[in-house]
């Protein structure tokens, strides 16, 4: 490669030692090449330049070294929870929702923390509302700031389960459980560690079941979906969707069912089936209307938060390219959007640099993706990282204009 480069461009040679770095980026060991230097490697791989920027937008998460094994979170921790599979899922690969186990959750005996703790109500209420605090420090500071506590959280639970002196509070440990563990599922799927999301997905799913808690059970399939779709594999989220929407029916809180469709309508998109999109869009719409504060689940009351609920309709319209009304519900979401929740501002903002982009508003949106890209690197959230470096794939067509070229320099040259 290196003899054919310098073969077309002999006033730039290069050494197989260069070109090796750009191939190998974004690991340590590799350099990002430069908007010039990322035609000349198209031109001679016979292929776009955005199909090799997308590349290595994507070979972060698939890197085998970062990728956790089952359940391993860290010595001590969660591994020492067992429950029915340990299969870990890779993006792209359909995780069969019908044979989800339904197992009791153990935990080994050795160094349980908690055998000498009386489990109580209110105990258990502590434990919520200290989830709820990792929650909004995640919102605050990413992902990575609070997954250690979340996974020492995660196992103290689960070391207690079993030990309930009654039904009803062995009922409500559960519950904790499963809401801890669906947001150690969040977390991992946000640092794109997504064989230890699956892995914690499947504790939530267990949880649900001993907890007798459809709707746990049915969002947590909703959270598993988001694996497929941020490797933009929409019709492999559509069949845990389609299973999660199956569960979700009589007696699952109207916040549950909202959620779940409008996950439905990103993938929709993604499977290329607009006109399905807008139908779970207004599905989603309608069952929000019957959500409240007293009937939407503790685990989920985020999403009755009219912020968050702003943020995702303005994320469902993009997704379907409707920038008029994708551009309303985001700048809605940013009015209310506290400004200490830094990721999903990010967040925000990067669904309405896309939506500009779609208006063929190119320098605007690159000025959106900067502001955005601040916050992503504040809270190192890879996920909105990944998300910002697929942006530029859709700036290739403007890659002349200086803001483009100042947007690719920031997110890779500066990397």
């Amino acid at each position: 490669m290196a003899e054919e480069w310098s073969r077309r461009w002999p006033d730039d040679r290069k050494t197989a030692k260069i070109i090796s770095t750009w191939e190998v980026w974004p690991r340590s060991t590799g350099h990002a090449p430069s908007l010039d230097t990322l035609g000349k490697l198209a031109q001679l791989y016979g292929c776009r330049a955005a199909d090799l920027l997308l590349d290595w937008c994507d070979y972060r998460h698939l890197d085998e070294a970062r990728q956790v094994r089952t359940l391993g979170i860290g010595p001590g921790d969660v591994d020492k929870a067992h429950i029915g599979s340990e299969r870990a899922v890779m993006p792209g690969k359909y995780i069969e929702a019908q044979a989800m186990p339904r197992t009791v959750i153990t935990v080994s005996s050795a160094g349980a923390a908690g055998s000498g703790i009386a489990l109580s109500a209110p105990l258990i209420e502590t434990f919520r509302r200290l989830t709820d605090t990792y929650r909004v420090m995640d919102y605050q500071t990413g992902a990575q700031s609070v997954q250690p506590q979340v996974a020492g959280h995660l196992t103290h639970m689960l070391q207690l389960t079993g030990k309930a002196p009654t039904t009803a509070i062995g009922r409500d440990l559960y519950q904790a459980v499963g809401d801890a563990a669906q947001l150690a599922g969040w977390l991992a799927i946000d640092s794109q560690h997504y064989g230890q999301a699956q892995s914690y997905c499947q504790i939530a799913l267990a949880a649900a079941d001993q907890a007798g808690d459809r709707g746990m059970r049915a969002y947590t399939l909703g959270v598993m979906s988001y694996i497929h779709l941020h490797a933009g594999h929409g019709q492999d989220a559509l069949k845990l969707l389609s299973t999660a929407s199956e569960l979700a029916t009589k007696g699952v809180p109207p916040a549950v069912r909202s959620w779940i469709a409008e996950a439905a309508s990103e993938a929709h998109a993604f499977a290329g089936d607009p006109s399905a999109g807008m139908r779970a869009l207004h599905q989603a719409e309608r069952a929000f209307d019957g959500v409240t504060t007293g009937n939407t689940p503790a685990w989920l009351s985020f999403f009755n938060n009219e912020a968050h609920a702003a943020r995702l309709l303005g994320r469902a319209f993009m997704r379907l390219r409707r920038p008029a009304e994708a551009t309303t519900a985001l700048h809605e979401a940013l009015n209310l959007l506290p400004d200490t929740f830094v990721r999903e501002r990010a967040g925000t903002l990067i669904d309405l640099a896309y939506v500009c982009i779609q208006k063929q508003e190119i320098e605007e949106a690159c000025h959106v993706a900067l502001n955005a890209e601040a916050l992503a690197r504040a809270t190192a959230s890879e996920r909105n990282l990944r998300r910002l470096r697929e942006l530029l794939v859709e700036l290739m067509p403007w890659t002349g204009l200086e803001c483009v070229r100042e947007l690719y320099r920031k997110l890779l040259l500066d990397y």
